[in-house]
């Protein structure tokens, strides 16, 4: 999608098992934001880069500014690693056993774990 290079400021592994039971590394990767300048009537925005193989390529996300575009993006990748949960999916903390709390700000294991 993006003919230049990706100026990735953050990216996670996020290990994976399907409904039915492949195990697979998820990688989540979110661009530096950037502010666009108004065009015609519309006013500036941010916008970033996000993408989570292998469930979604790269697109964009924006918003009123940079800050709100990274944290959109990040939404956008609490959200589809939870729909993925919702179908049976599973996803665990780095490296270990331990599935993520989806609702947790830092994507950190369950209570316990």
């Amino acid at each position: 999608m993006n003919a230049l290079a990706v100026d990735w400021i953050a990216e996670q592994h996020f290990a994976c098992e399907s409904a039915s039971g492949e195990k697979f590394t998820a990688v989540a990767r979110i661009g530096r934001p950037a502010q666009m300048p108004a065009e015609g009537e519309l006013a500036s925005y941010g916008r970033v880069l996000v993408s989570l193989e292998p469930f979604v390529s790269e697109r964009w996300v924006g918003g009123d500014d940079k800050f709100q575009a990274l944290c959109l993006a990040i939404h956008f990748v609490r959200l589809t690693l939870k729909g993925f949960a919702a179908d049976g999916g599973r996803v665990y903390f780095h490296d270990t056993i331990y599935p993520i709390d989806l609702d947790a700000p830092s994507f950190v294991p369950y209570e316990g774990h």
